[in-house]
């Protein structure tokens, strides 16, 4: 996967993949324990952190965020980036 850049800060994190395949942007509001992703496979999703599971679920419909991510990611990339 060439290029694959991954971008980190304390409150985000991009993937960038080649220009026809876009941006992943995973943004995280610590203040109000809100996780936004937008993907360029299934767009943009909102995530509370469950406090049952401590995982981070779909504000509308509880999905997992880390399901949703890896599938999206699996769909666009070949192997895992060079780190």
């Amino acid at each position: 996967n060439d290029p694959f850049k991954v971008n980190l800060t304390d409150e985000m994190m991009t993937i960038e993949l080649d220009p026809a395949s876009g941006t992943y942007i995973i943004e995280l509001d610590e203040e109000n324990k809100v996780l936004s992703m937008q993907s360029p496979i299934s767009g943009a999703h909102s995530y509370i952190l469950s406090k049952k599971t401590g995982e981070w679920v779909g504000a509308d419909d509880y999905h997992n965020f880390e399901g949703l991510f890896v599938r999206d990611l699996i769909r666009q990339c070949k192997g895992v980036p060079k780190l």
